[in-house]
């Protein structure tokens, strides 16, 4: 399975890396390489999902403390408190996952 061809020839690669090189020995900002299409790995996106869950669940934490006194008792902080119970148990269910090692390793 061939790669993607980004330049038509050597030559064009060529020639855009040296303009590449010679910009940047002048101090000119160039634009950057391409960026590679290949997407992050699956336990690179689990870590990210757990790191906004995270920060979502500490988010809902300090609402309560930030809430008048009149509605700390009512509906609202009942059902706040839920949400955080469950983002809590969501956060513990993610962060004990060991994902399978692929193509051999253990």
């Amino acid at each position: 399975m061939s790669r993607l061809q980004t330049y038509a020839t050597a030559a064009e690669r060529q020639k855009t890396y040296r303009a590449r090189l010679a910009a940047s020995q002048a101090g000119q900002v160039t634009a950057p390489m391409p960026k590679s299409r290949r997407s992050p790995s699956r336990p690179a996106r689990l870590a990210t999902i757990v790191a906004v869950l995270l920060t979502l669940q500490e988010e809902y934490q300090g609402w309560p403390d930030a809430m008048p006194e009149s509605l700390a008792d009512g509906n609202l902080a009942s059902k706040l408190q839920d949400t955080i119970e469950q983002l809590n148990e969501v956060a513990e269910q993610l962060a004990d996952i060991q994902l399978p090692r692929g193509f051999g390793r253990a």
